[in-house]
């Protein structure tokens, strides 16, 4: 028997893989919550930005600052539709690595090999 068919060093392969894959997804992770953040703190001034903008009444403001209060809101939206696009894009993330999680299983198990990971 070659080293590749020892039952000790392919379980330590398995576990190996596995803890591969839990850093990369939470390396992953991180850069959608610092992406995340960012954009939390970009509407957060936006929103800042078009409060003292509107406290000035419209009949006040030239066209321009009309034009830039509906600038910065089209932009506080797109920001919006981003942070969404992020939280579906973690959770597509979350389902895609259980199915993986369950493959390497099926492949652990198929080999007649424990599912102990610690």
């Amino acid at each position: 028997m070659g080293k590749k068919d020892d039952p000790k060093l392919m379980q330590e392969w398995f576990k190996l893989v596995q803890e591969k894959n839990a850093m990369v997804r939470y390396e992953s992770e991180l850069m959608i919550f610092a992406r995340e953040l960012e954009l939390e703190d970009r509407q957060s001034r936006l929103q800042q930005e078009l409060r003292e903008r509107m406290a000035v009444e419209d009949h006040l403001k030239t066209e321009e600052e009309l034009s830039e209060e509906k600038k910065i809101l089209n932009e506080m939206l797109e920001v919006v539709e981003q942070r969404d696009a992020l939280v579906a894009l973690l959770e597509e993330q979350r389902l895609r690595e259980k199915e993986e999680d369950k493959d390497l299983e099926a492949v652990m198990l198929s080999k007649g090999f424990s599912l102990n990971w610690s």
